[in-house]
C-alpha cells in the first residue's frame, strides 16, 4: 500500500500513519528519499557538466572560425582579435557570430 499510494496526495495522511506505525517502512522511506535526492543531485551535476562542455565547445569553434578568418588577415591578428573580444567580456555568442559560428 505504501508504494502504491506514495505519490497520491489524497492518501498522504494514510501514508504518514503507516510510516509512523511501521518502523521498517519508515526506514525504507528514509532510504527512498535519500536515493531520490542523490538522483536529483546527480542529474543536476550532469546538466552542469554538459553546460560547461557546450560552452567550451562553442569557444573552440569560435577560435577555429577566427583562425580561418585570421588567415585572410594574418593568423596572429585573427587569434588576437578573438582573445581580445573574449577577454573584454563580450558574450560568447557574439564572438561566435562575428567569426562565422553556427
Amino acid at each position: 500500500m505504501y508504494f502504491r499510494y506514495l505519490k497520491d496526495t489524497g492518501m498522504r495522511a494514510k501514508i504518514n500513519e503507516i510510516v509512523a506505525r511501521e518502523e521498517g517502512i519508515a526506514m525504507a522511506s528514509k532510504v527512498l528519499l535519500n536515493i531520490s535526492r542523490d538522483e536529483v543531485e546527480r542529474a543536476r551535476l550532469m546538466s552542469e557538466y554538459k553546460y560547461q562542455l557546450d560552452i567550451q565547445s562553442k569557444l573552440v569553434h569560435a577560435e577555429r572560425q577566427g583562425m580561418k578568418k585570421g588567415e585572410k588577415r594574418g593568423r596572429k591578428e585573427g587569434e588576437q582579435r578573438i582573445i581580445d573580444l573574449w577577454k573584454s567580456g563580450k558574450p560568447l555568442e557574439e564572438v561566435i557570430r562575428e567569426y562565422g559560428g553556427n
